[in-house]
């Protein structure tokens, strides 16, 4: 030893264990255990005891009782990477697997390093597991606060009762691209100066968090409309046209959504969704222009903002309230109902019917969308049996938001639903509603594929309206174009209407795609829009949406 190790080490011995426990107390999401293999005993630190519910610091390898237990399917994982560890092999590789109590795991990485004693026989193994369902409270990228903290600062903003309090939510818009073209690396550090300029920005006026990928949330005590529209301004003319890495000018485009903190807002989960639906109203509708919640829901409405938390939560819990209404799609060759439409509502005492234009659109951008999603898949599934006697070959049409689209199970859960309700895919047709035309065009292309392939039919919806539903029709296999009602209304009168929707029909025929025109209000459109020769046609005129109930005496009559 040196002099300065000699010094820094003399006085040590005595305070070594606590040394040990602060340094194992700096993490929320690591535990250390540190094993004699002479004595067999283990030590643990306090967050493990805590965490694992153990009854002492102190136990007797193999005799440990705690509250979690390790995934039946990784015991095995778990016991195997033990004994390699302590036989001195894999030291510098984790090994994962999931512990839990029986309702919820966490994924779990563990590392270990062996110490040998003066014979050069294994002495003392220390293994450190990572419990990868806790988040640090600093980001290390960035580092700014987390998720973790930032649901604690709304719960401070909450029970402040600051009616100015607000929080802005910024994400890098395509900021995937830059992670392909440039690396994650790049990407980081692109992270890092973001994170360094909003803090130099809100010194003194909000706190900043990071979020998952490239979004960031900016909380303020006491800020107005105004400040915080200059404040989101600054921020967009900072980043389009100051960050310069490695000689490389990146300019970034964000959007943000905001929402002000009013006393009737109580739940934290409503908060963020509200916020994370302003954001991407902000991405999809504006352009990227500052979306403040409390505008879309036509002011500071009390009520309306209850009624949206409340229809969240039913969303996310039991789909109480819920309700299938169903609307004919009939034959155009012979008149006659063969199909229906599938379109959701929400009925509570003492709100009443409310339609989906109140909510689904939120909904839409919520990831209780998958669960809901499958939810209506079900219904539907199972209300269509009831029809069966009627006609055997009727069919029902269900929409699909984007979201559940990208998740990597939905795919299997479609088919499990068909199974489970002892349907046949040539009953079902998903609909593609308006946001999935957002989505990577090949990844679509293997969605539509799949579900065709397994018999389902799958329909583009609105088409005719946005940019990409010519390119789209092109592109993908679809079953069915269902064209938008706008071009439906006063056609008569209008000779561009009457040409877009013949060419679309003939289109189709000579692609072998049906098509269905919705928006038949009534018998005169009914038997002009005959003349264009689509597949289906769909609209009041046949009825109104309407529950299974009397959607049976439709059919029967």
């Amino acid at each position: 030893m040196n002099n300065n190790e000699n010094a820094f080490w003399s006085e040590m011995n005595l305070y070594f264990p606590d040394i040990v426990k602060a340094i194992t107390s700096l993490s929320k999401k690591s535990y250390i255990s540190i094993t004699n293999l002479n004595t067999g005993i283990t030590w643990w630190s306090e967050r493990a005891v805590d965490y694992f519910g153990l009854e002492d610091n102190y136990t007797i390898r193999g005799k440990e009782k705690p509250n979690k237990s390790i995934h039946p399917d990784d015991i095995e994982i778990f016991r195997r990477g033990f004994r390699e560890r302590v036989g001195g092999r894999n030291l510098d590789k984790p090994w994962e697997y999931r512990i839990g109590d029986g309702n919820q795991y966490n994924l779990f990485s563990a590392m270990a390093r062996m110490l040998y004693d003066n014979e050069g026989k294994p002495f003392i193994v220390v293994i450190r597991y990572d419990n990868h369902g806790i988040s640090d409270e600093v980001d290390s990228v960035t580092g700014l606060y987390t998720d973790s903290m930032l649901n604690h600062r709304i719960t401070e903003l909450i029970s402040s009762h600051q009616n100015n309090s607000a929080l802005l939510k910024i994400a890098l818009d395509q900021f995937s691209h830059i992670n392909v073209m440039y690396g994650v690396t790049f990407s980081d550090v692109i992270l890092n100066r973001v994170a360094q300029i909003l803090l130099h920005m809100l010194k003194n006026v909000g706190l900043v968090y990071r979020l998952s990928g490239a979004k960031f949330v900016i909380a303020f005590d006491d800020i107005s409309r105004e400040d915080l529209s200059h404040i989101y301004d600054d921020i967009v003319n900072t980043l389009s046209n100051t960050i310069e890495i490695d000689g490389k000018r990146i300019p970034l485009k964000i959007s943000a959504g905001a929402l002000f903190i009013k006393s009737y807002m109580h739940e934290i989960n409503a908060i963020r969704s509200r916020l994370t639906y302003a954001l991407n109203h902000s991405r999809n509708e504006h352009h990227g222009e500052l979306v403040i919640f409390n505008d879309e829901i036509s002011g500071n409405n009390e009520n309306q903002f209850n009624l949206i938390s409340i229809i969240h939560q039913c969303a996310t819990k039991d789909f109480k309230g819920f309700r299938l209404f169903y609307q004919p799609i009939a034959d155009t060759k012979t008149g006659s109902i063969r199909g229906m439409e599938a379109l959701i509502r929400w009925e509570m005492e003492p709100y009443g019917l409310v339609s989906p234009g109140v909510f689904m659109e939120w909904l839409e951008q919520d990831p209780c969308i998958f669960d809901l999603g499958n939810w209506i898949l079900r219904t539907a599934l199972t209300d269509i049996k009831r029809l069966r006697d009627v006609d055997s070959d009727f069919f029902v049409n269900v929409n699909i938001a984007a979201s559940q689209l990208e998740r990597r199970e939905f795919r299997n859960s479609v088919l499990t639903i068909l199974r489970e309700t002892d349907s046949k895919p040539e009953e079902l047709c998903l609909e593609l509603t308006e946001r999935c035309r957002n989505l990577d065009i090949n990844f679509l292309k293997e969605e539509v594929s799949f579900f065709r392939s397994q018999g389902i039919k799958v329909a583009l919806d609105d088409f005719g309206t946005g940019n990409s539903s010519l390119s789209l029709a092109l592109e993908l296999p679809f079953d069915e174009l269902k064209v938008d009602m706008s071009f439906i209304r006063d056609i008569e009168n209008k000779p561009q209407n009457q040409a877009m929707v013949q060419s679309i029909v003939d289109y189709a025929k000579r692609t072998n795609t049906e098509t269905c025109i919705e928006g038949i209000e009534n018998e005169e459109v009914n038997t002009y829009i005959n003349q264009f020769g689509a597949t289906w046609h769909q609209g009041y005129y046949y009825s109104k949406p309407v529950p299974i109930e009397q959607f049976e005496q439709i059919l029967k009559k």
